[in-house]
């Protein structure tokens, strides 16, 4: 049993030198491409690796400052103001200062400006009661009869 168990350790040991040496290869076969590639592009690279996206934050307000021409705005919604650069996508043309708007952004740049037509809506829950009310009235009890005279003794 002891023979059986050290052939079967020493099977597993030569799979995983094995594999050790291949993956070295495969890592040497690696190494030289990346080595031809331009330290101009490796910065780059190793910039967006390094910096994790913001996450896009969607929000409600109005436009307090616009500049279409120069694809700038400022929106100012229920936490504070916030200044923000239109994206490639995002056409300012048809806001005003004023306008109530739907913004999506991130990194200070807008991916999507909507208008907001009419009021903003909000859930509203209405109650409704219904009240039932039973009275229970107690009438006294009927005086009791008067009690019946007693019989006369009999002589």
């Amino acid at each position: 049993m002891k023979r059986i168990f050290a052939v079967v350790m020493a099977v597993a040991f030569v799979f995983s030198v094995a594999g050790f040496a291949v993956a070295a290869d495969n890592a040497m076969k690696a190494a030289p491409a990346a080595e031809k590639a331009p330290a101009a592009e490796k910065a780059p690279a190793a910039e967006k690796a390094s910096k994790p996206k913001a996450k896009a934050v969607t929000g409600t307000g109005t436009i307090e400052a616009l500049d279409a021409a120069a694809g700038t705005l400022t929106v100012k919604g229920k936490k504070g103001s916030v200044d923000l650069k239109a994206g490639k996508n995002v056409k300012l043309d048809s806001f005003k200062v004023g306008d109530k708007v739907s913004v999506t952004y991130a990194d200070g740049t807008a991916s999507s400006v909507k208008a907001v037509k009419g009021k903003t809506t909000t859930k509203t829950e209405t109650k409704t009661e219904t009240k039932t009310e039973t009275k229970t009235t107690t009438k006294p009890a009927a005086p009791a009869p008067a009690a019946a005279p007693a019989p006369a003794p009999v002589k």
